[in-house]
């Protein structure tokens, strides 16, 4: 196993709870709002539900992308999302929604993840630092995607 990495996101929207789980839920469309998704692809099931599995490639600021695979093997609508991945990151990614006020959602995302690819395993003593503020700067554009993806979905609704 490679170098691990433990990362812990949180955000707020201004949304309900089944409002922001059917943005983070719906990982296929990622590409679409997302810009640091270059691919993601169903194989198996509709995405969000238990045995669904889902290859995706991401590339954050850093020269390299990332190809691995996830598979769904928790799934509480609209709270919980539990993803195992493996292929260059080995690990689990969590969701966790919760509510925080009228019309307001918390969101915690835990990336729990090991490296496989070799030149990020003997690079990790010195790029860790890198590799961690690429994950920040990804997750951040992430933070803009859903914002932006909720407010679409708040201006067609009021259509």
């Amino acid at each position: 196993m490679g170098e691990e990495y433990h990362f812990e996101t949180r955000w707020t929207f201004d949304a309900t709870g089944d409002e922001v789980w059917n943005v983070v839920s719906n990982i296929c469309a990622y590409p679409d709002i997302w810009s640091d998704f270059k691919r993601v692809q169903l194989r198996v099931g509709d995405g969000h539900s238990v045995g669904s599995i889902i290859d995706a490639e991401t590339r954050g600021s850093l020269p390299y992308s990332l190809k691995y695979t996830m598979e769904v093997v928790e799934a509480s609508e609209p709270s919980h999302l539990l993803l195992k991945s493996t292929g260059d990151l080995v690990g689990t990614g969590r969701w966790e929604l919760s509510p925080a006020g009228e019309h307001r959602t918390n969101v915690v995302y835990f990336w729990d993840v090991a490296t496989t690819r070799r030149i990020l395993n003997l690079l990790a003593p010195i790029a860790k630092p890198f590799l961690a503020r690429n994950h920040d700067q990804v997750m951040a554009r992430g933070l803009e995607a859903f914002t932006g993806e909720l407010a679409r979905m708040h201006e067609a609704a009021r259509r």
